[in-house]
This record gives C-alpha cells, sequence and structure tokens, in this order.
C-alpha cells in the first residue's frame, strides 16, 4: 500500500488536512495543531484494508462516517462553525444546548427536534444510542474508542491563529456534506480580516486582557490567538513575557505591573446586567489599583456578546472592534467591547 497523496492544505489552520488514497478515497487527517501530533483520520468512504494509518504510521485510529445518518455536537463552538458553513441540517443531538445563545440556532434547534443527549460522565448513553448518529464532534480528551462511536476529534481551540480558529468551518462543512458551502463562507470571513488587517487602522497600543476568577485573573499566553488578534489590529499584546498558548495565571501584583506597563486593558467577564467599575473592584477591593493604572478600560462582557458561540466563526467582527477601541470608540461597531467608565473611580 502506497504513500496518501496531500490533496488540499488550509490557508491558516494547523490542525486538519486533506488526503486522497491510491484509490481515490478522500481522508481528512485532524491533528493537534501546536504539535503536529495526528489524532485521528476520517473519511467517508470505507478505506481498503491494511490502509489505515497512512501516511501518518500505525495505530492512527480512523473513523467512517456516514452523513446520511446525521451529527451530534458537544461544543457550541462546533454549532456556530457548522451554522456558519454548511448550516445545521442533520443535526441530532448536543451535550451543551443550555448554552447555545442564538436566538437563530435556538430556534433551528426546538423546531428540528435537537436532543439533549448530556448525562453523567459527559453521555446519555442511551439517548446517544437511540439517536445513532453518523459521526460525533468531540474535543481530544475523549476517549475516542469508546464504545465503538464514531467520535471525531476537533482540536480548533488549539489554533494559533483566528483565521485558522475559524477555518474549522471547513472541515465541519465537509463532514456535513457541503465542504464548497464552508469553503466559501470561509473565504468571505478570510477577505474581510485579511482586508481589516492591511488597513493600518490600528494604533498601535500595548493591550492587555484577562478574566478574573477564583481570587486569580488568568491571562491568554502570548501565543495565543487572542493575542494575535491584537497583533493583528495593530497593536502589541502586553503579556510578551510568555510564549504559553494557553492561559497563564496571575496574582494581583503582576497583574498590576501589566496594567501600568499598558495602553489598555480589557476584562472578559459575564454579567447579566451592565458591568461597571464599582462591579470589578466589588470582585476584589484591591482591583481599586487597577483602575489608577490606566484610564483606558474595556469590557468584553460575554452575557451580550456571544464570545464563546456566534463570534467564533467571525474573527473579523473581534479585529474591527479592537480596531474601533484603539482608536477611541465608546463602543465597537460589533459589540464584543465597550470602554469601562472608570472616572470617577469606584470608591
Amino acid at each position: 500500500m502506497g504513500p496518501w497523496r496531500p490533496l488540499q492544505s488550509p490557508s491558516h489552520a494547523a490542525g486538519f488536512e486533506w488526503y486522497q488514497t491510491q484509490e481515490g478515497v478522500t481522508v481528512l487527517s485532524l491533528r493537534q495543531p501546536r504539535t503536529g501530533e495526528v489524532l485521528a483520520t476520517v473519511s467517508v468512504e470505507a478505506l481498503p484494508a491494511g490502509s489505515e494509518g497512512f501516511p501518518n504510521g500505525e495505530g492512527i485510529p480512523h473513523v467512517t462516517v456516514d452523513r446520511s445518518k446525521g451529527f451530534v455536537t458537544t461544543s457550541t463552538t462546533h454549532v456556530h462553525l457548522l451554522h456558519a458553513g454548511a448550516g445545521l441540517a442533520g443535526w441530532k443531538a448536543c451535550t451543551s444546548l443550555e448554552y447555545l445563545r442564538s436566538e437563530a440556532v435556538r430556534i433551528w434547534a426546538d423546531s428540528t427536534g435537537v436532543r439533549d443527549v448530556r448525562g453523567d460522565g459527559g453521555w446519555n448513553v442511551e439517548a446517544v444510542e437511540a439517536v445513532s448518529p453518523g459521526w460525533m464532534a468531540v474535543s481530544p480528551t475523549y476517549d475516542l474508542g469508546e464504545r465503538s462511536w464514531p467520535l471525531v476529534p476537533l482540536t480548533e481551540y488549539l489554533e494559533p491563529t483566528p483565521l485558522g480558529r475559524a477555518e474549522w468551518m471547513v472541515p465541519l462543512a465537509w463532514l456535513a456534506g457541503d465542504s464548497l458551502a464552508g469553503a466559501r463562507a470561509y473565504e468571505t470571513v478570510r477577505s474581510k480580516y485579511e482586508a481589516l488587517k492591511a488597513s493600518g487602522m490600528g494604533q498601535g497600543k500595548r493591550v492587555f486582557t484577562g478574566s478574573f476568577a477564583d481570587g486569580v485573573w488568568h491571562a491568554p499566553g502570548d501565543d495565543s490567538f487572542v493575542a494575535q488578534w491584537i497583533r493583528d489590529a495593530g497593536g502589541e499584546y502586553a503579556l510578551s513575557s510568555t510564549d504559553d498558548d494557553e492561559n497563564v495565571e496571575l496574582g494581583l501584583e503582576s497583574l498590576l505591573a501589566l496594567a501600568h506597563q499598558a495602553d489598555a486593558w480589557v476584562v472578559v467577564t459575564y454579567d447579566p446586567g451592565t458591568f461597571t467599575a464599582q462591579d470589578l473592584v466589588s470582585l476584589d477591593p484591591r482591583h481599586e489599583s487597577l483602575l489608577h493604572a490606566t484610564n483606558d478600560v474595556w469590557v468584553c462582557n460575554t452575557a451580550h456578546a456571544d464570545y464563546f458561540g456566534e463570534v467564533v466563526p467571525h474573527p473579523e467582527w473581534v479585529l474591527e472592534d479592537l480596531m474601533g477601541m484603539m482608536e477611541g470608540k465608546d463602543r465597537g461597531p460589533h459589540g464584543v467591547f465597550e470602554r469601562l467608565n472608570v472616572t470617577p473611580s469606584a470608591p
């Protein structure tokens, strides 16, 4: 059995690639974007006997999907990438229905009878087997051999660039049966993003961003897609001393030093109302000192901006909002960010 022929590489994503076997079968190779480790291969047609694992070595799991039987999702991100690309036809069940906030997506789920298959240990096994999906979108943390289900590991959240993350709408559309729709949708997003990036509208501000939980601030690393957003907007990410791609934990002293060095900082939070300076101080009275570090404080309130859902396939929205905030606007055009009124300061 000869090696598979590379068929198509993504423009920005690092976590997937297409191949073709000698027999002409198209195969999607899924990998960890940071390390290149191949996690699984996927095809719609069954592979000829003995070809599993090529060209990536023996022992790589292979999943043959059945598009006619529909699919199950486990993440709001997967749902919105599908919705933006191929649409949601074939969506049978989900483990994150209660977290979906898009009215259009919720209406679709209600009208088509999408089932909630969440249960102990992550799954309601009986409900999943009743749905009998043709494939299931999961993170690579799942046991891919569980119950011989057609689990497809997706690593979009590990992509180092915003466009790389959005480009996952293409393989998801391929899995759903309309790769052309996914490719066209992604090309529209990519063109808008790159046009904004090339416009030079950003003001070169040094920006820090993070969220507060359990007494600790959590910030994206310098090798994250969030940091890349700031750079693409013409700014500089303040947490440049680390090359971590995952969140970094910061004590208040470290955060205060960063805030003093930054031109602006962004609080990512969830507040059903209007998040104010007093709300920030109420989380920890020591945050009062942060409000004096810089007067340019922005808020990403995920209760109003669907940052982990609808925004994911639209990185151009975040980019345009970042550019607007750097130019001094009080609110981004897409509502992802707004300026926090820090004067007068909280008592």
